[in-house]
């Protein structure tokens, strides 16, 4: 009984030792708005997992506020992103950095750059590739 349990202590010490170092393997994103709006931001990236290209949002950043965002993604692979409010906004030091266009929806995402989607929710933007682990919303995209 006693290695039973003992097993089972040690098991689970393992478990969470590995589940607190792949979290450690996150992506964070550090996000301000410098402008005085609220904006939504998606990001595209490679799944960590899967290693599949993939989109998420939203998250949501007031005026002149910050906040932190987590991925899931592949750090060694380009981390891109898209801010929006009607219209899409950049950090300005990242606007001429690489640029992918995706579709993006608020109920779902999708990843074809070859058609349009019937969803009428849903919209073409530029997703610019981050340098490094921060953005400064700054400017709306030009061009």
């Amino acid at each position: 009984m006693k290695k039973i349990v003992k097993f089972a202590l040690c098991a689970l010490v393992a478990s969470l030792f590995f589940a607190v170092a792949a979290g450690a393997h996150a992506a964070e994103i550090s996000v301000s708005n410098a402008l005085d709006i609220r904006l939504s931001l998606t990001f595209t990236y490679h799944d960590r997992e899967s290693g599949e290209l993939t989109t998420k949002g939203w998250w949501y950043v007031e005026p002149h506020g910050q906040t932190v965002v987590t991925l899931d993604a592949d750090e060694s692979r380009d981390i891109y992103y898209a801010a929006f409010n009607k219209d899409q906004f950049v950090d300005t030091t990242t606007r001429n950095n690489p640029q992918i266009w995706r579709w993006a929806s608020y109920r779902n995402f999708s990843f074809t750059t070859e058609e349009d989607p019937s969803d009428p929710d849903v919209w073409k933007g530029r997703f610019f590739k981050i340098n490094g682990t921060s953005i400064n919303v700054d400017g709306k995209r030009r061009g």
